[in-house]
């Protein structure tokens, strides 16, 4: 159905007469990719190679065809046709990843060179592969109703607010019956998603969760760790925990060197603070000072302890250009001992450092 409103769409575009370019055209090639960058997601090893299909067509008025089709990684070939294509006429493509390699994520380039640009269009190719383990009892040793995952939390890394992230979670399904995800997940916070690959999973075979988290829904900033239950479908109906940990940073495009001084900014007073040799037995208290240096108002957006020892106290979030404040912070050593680092972490809306941090340094006896 994809395929069809894509030659249906490129049909309209050559009849309009239209110059217009979308943003995943290539331009000045002659060729309009319709799509320059495919997502395989996980690929297990077991299930041999994957393969992406890139559809383009010949915007020229003249014949083009495929010169030459050259990647990166030898686990990456290549199928086309060198038959000439008309105007308007459409061209296939085809890749073919094989996992049979070092694990992990993947990013390959593909340069497609042809006569109408010897330079060539680059298509780009993506996703995770996932070896099959020596051991699948070993490798999945946290147990959940029959099925087996690697880690107990899954860690998503940096997230940044301008788009969602996926994570694939491979399992080992030791059940002797196949299992599927419920259609009905009552459980799942607006701002996951997950999906299961394949759709049924047989018994003593694995699978794939993708895990989706859309980070603008979600709408908080710092480090955060989630908990929340899948439920699944097998001759029963069961509900299994998944956590996720991720530390999420706004995202701001970046300024233009004629607008930085156009920009609100944080200044810090002090970024390294040592107290010093102090005793468990003393609560010490100190002052540092945040500064908008900018031209444009400042959003102090969140700040951040990374203890619950380390208390703080700020005036006001909002600063306009050349306000200054005291941000007030309070340790408690209480039953701390040798050598302590404890951090205070800023987000604000200043698009040059908009993710700040203090450390805390002492040496506690």
């Amino acid at each position: 159905m994809k395929r069809t409103i894509f030659l249906l769409g490129m049909c309209g575009f050559l009849f309009s007469c239209s110059e217009d370019v979308n943003s995943q055209d290539v331009a000045g090639t002659g060729l309009a990719w319709e799509e320059n960058l495919q997502t395989l997601g996980a690929v297990l090893a077991e299930n041999g190679e994957a393969t992406a299909n890139f559809y383009f067509v010949n915007k020229t008025d003249s014949s083009a065809y495929i010169k030459s089709v050259e990647t990166d990684c030898g686990c990456t070939v290549a199928q086309y046709s060198n038959d000439t294509l008309a105007p308007g006429k459409v061209g296939l493509v085809k890749i073919n990843y094989d996992p049979q390699s070092r694990g992990g994520s993947f990013s390959k380039m593909i340069l497609v060179r042809t006569n109408v640009d010897p330079q060539g269009d680059s298509l780009f190719l993506e996703g995770v592969n996932v070896p099959y383990p020596q051991n699948p009892e070993n490798h999945y040793e946290v147990r959940k109703n029959g099925l087996g995952f690697v880690f107990k939390v899954n860690n998503l890394g940096t997230l940044f607010t301008d788009e969602p992230k996926t994570k694939y979670l491979d399992f080992f399904n030791f059940n002797d019956f196949p299992i599927q995800l419920n259609q009905i997940q009552e459980h799942l916070p607006e701002y996951i998603e997950a999906q299961m690959h394949p759709n049924m999973v047989q018994g003593n075979t694995r699978g794939v969760l993708a895990i989706t988290f859309d980070t603008a829904k979600k709408n908080e900033l710092g480090f955060m760790e989630e908990e929340f239950r899948l439920a699944f479908l097998s001759s029963e109906r069961f509900e299994l925990p998944i956590r996720l940990m991720a530390t999420v940073h706004e995202h701001f495009d970046p300024v233009p060197v004629d607008q930085v001084d156009q920009v609100p900014k944080l200044d810090i007073s002090e970024r390294e603070v040592d107290l010093g040799k102090i005793s468990s037995g003393n609560t010490l208290s100190k002052t540092i000072s945040l500064q908008n240096t900018g031209s444009q108002p400042l959003n102090i957006r969140k700040v951040v302890s990374n203890c619950d020892c380390l208390r703080f106290e700020i005036p006001a979030y909002d600063l306009k250009a050349g306000a200054e404040i005291e941000l007030k912070f309070t340790f408690d050593p209480k039953g701390r001992r040798g050598i302590d680092h404890k951090t205070l972490t800023f987000f604000s809306n200043d698009p040059l450092n908009p993710t700040q941090t203090v450390v805390i340094k002492s040496r506690i006896d």
